[in-house]
């Protein structure tokens, strides 16, 4: 997010030099802000190193590869394709090898499948919001790692 911020300052000077002094100082607010919470979050997130995952598709990965959480597999064989009943049960035999400690699906998704697979390999599922707006908690850039760090570590309680 850092560099999406960099970028977009870049940007915005490009497009408005005269808010340039402007848009340096609320970047660099920005930056300091978001280098403490990446110092922060990392050290709260710490427990989840090495925690093995089911995922729902690739739209969280980013979130599990910083945080250091291998992926054993994904609920959908594609993004937005809906698991079979073959996938599934391919999900539930990879279990017994390579066993994960949780079902992470965005929270905007269908909960069925996710339900399914906790019942047959007896992990829980731990729903992350994908966006800002997708828990309660999730009010904006902050707030929403904040929340998907916290329902993680909770995840690992159940």
């Amino acid at each position: 997010m850092i560099l999406v911020g960099e970028e977009l300052k870049s940007r915005l000077i490009q497009i408005d030099p005269s808010g340039a002094a402007d848009y340096e100082s609320r970047y660099k607010a920005f930056n300091s802000r978001m280098t403490a919470a990446i110092k922060r979050w990392e050290q709260e997130a710490a427990p989840l190193k090495g925690v093995a995952v089911i995922e729902n598709h690739k739209e969280v990965s980013y979130l599990f590869n910083w945080l250091g959480m291998p992926i054993l597999g994904s609920l959908e064989p594609k993004p937005g394709v809906e698991p079979s009943a073959t996938h599934l049960y391919e999900l539930v035999q990879n279990q017994k090898v390579h066993p994960a400690k949780m079902i992470v699906p965005a929270s905007n998704r269908d909960p069925k499948p996710s339900q399914w697979l906790s019942d047959q390999i007896k992990i829980p599922v731990v729903a992350v919001p994908l966006t800002v707006g997708g828990s309660p908690g999730a009010k904006d850039l902050f707030s929403l790692y904040d929340d998907a760090i916290k329902t993680l570590l909770a995840g690992l309680k159940s």
